[in-house]
């Protein structure tokens, strides 16, 4: 029996649908700054994708683009001190002298569309999930991360006591991802590059889901040692598995033409709408 194929393209329409709703009953109109170099990089496709999906949902947005480190500070700075930009997105990695880690908490926390900022961190360890000035406003939570929550959940298969596995240990994808699954009680092994092969291999044998998202185009999961039944999902750029040879193994899968990079763009949109009522 071939596998269920995720489909993300119906989950981020269902969540833009939710997105449009929110912002229609909120007075003006908050718009939403993007921040990239001013050159050409890997991220401007998905900078244009952003700016895209921000047209048809009728937010207004700021296209700021910095030549070097200094001006963009000095442009986040002006983005938090604008109260009618909501929402701030940085396009990574920028390659500046600064880490990107420290570039994340330059920007406002209540306008901090991908959740990166070492405060919504932390909110994510607490499993804090309303900030303490209204139940009506949500936390944000990095938007990879939830997007594959929201998938998992959309199907309503159980997390709860699952062997869930990671392969993936960044910021974006893995370390959020990792203490999402673990508030919903799910036990959590994460993997990644020094980890041992046998031990990586002897981890996916056991996982009920399995979240892969390794940015090398040579990595691949051997299919024939992923557990029957188990649940895949792929959030590599590259493509981590083998669809065709896994769809007779797994019971849920992502496939490459339906990706979970939809669902992602619909949580930073999400995220939009909750910041947008923080005040």
């Amino acid at each position: 029996m071939s596998a269920h194929i995720f489909d993300c393209r119906k989950i981020a329409e269902e969540h833009l649908f939710r997105v449009r709703e929110e912002l229609s009953g909120l007075k003006g109109r908050p718009s939403l700054a993007v921040l990239s170099k001013e050159e050409d990089s890997p991220s401007s496709v998905y900078r244009n994708m952003i700016m895209k999906d921000a047209a048809a949902l009728g937010i207004p947005i700021s296209d700021i683009r910095a030549a070097d480190c200094g001006a963009l500070e000095l442009q986040i700075k002006a983005a938090n001190a604008d109260p009618g930009i909501k929402g701030i997105m940085v396009m990574y990695p920028l390659g500046f002298k600064k880490k990107d880690d420290d570039i994340m908490d330059l920007i406002d926390p209540r306008k901090d569309v991908e959740g990166m900022h070492s405060i919504n961190f932390g909110y994510l360890i607490k499993y804090k999930r309303f900030l303490e000035e209204g139940p009506g406003s949500k936390c944000v939570v990095p938007a990879t991360a939830k997007a594959i929550v929201k998938t998992i959940q959309h199907y309503a298969i159980p997390i709860e006591r699952s062997f869930s596995v990671i392969v993936n240990n960044s910021m974006r994808i893995g370390k959020p991802l990792g203490l999402m699954l673990e508030n919903l009680g799910a036990t959590v092994v994460k993997c990644y590059d020094r980890t041992k092969r046998e031990d990586l291999e002897a981890a996916i044998a056991k996982a009920d889901i399995l979240v892969t998202a390794v940015p090398d185009k040579n990595f691949r999961i051997p299919p024939d040692i992923v557990k029957k039944g188990a649940v895949v999902l792929d959030a590599s750029f590259e493509g981590n598995l083998n669809y065709d040879e896994l769809r007779e193994n797994a019971s849920f899968i992502t496939s490459p033409g339906n990706r979970i990079g939809k669902v992602t763009r619909a949580m930073i949109f999400t995220n939009f709408s909750y910041c947008s009522k923080y005040g």
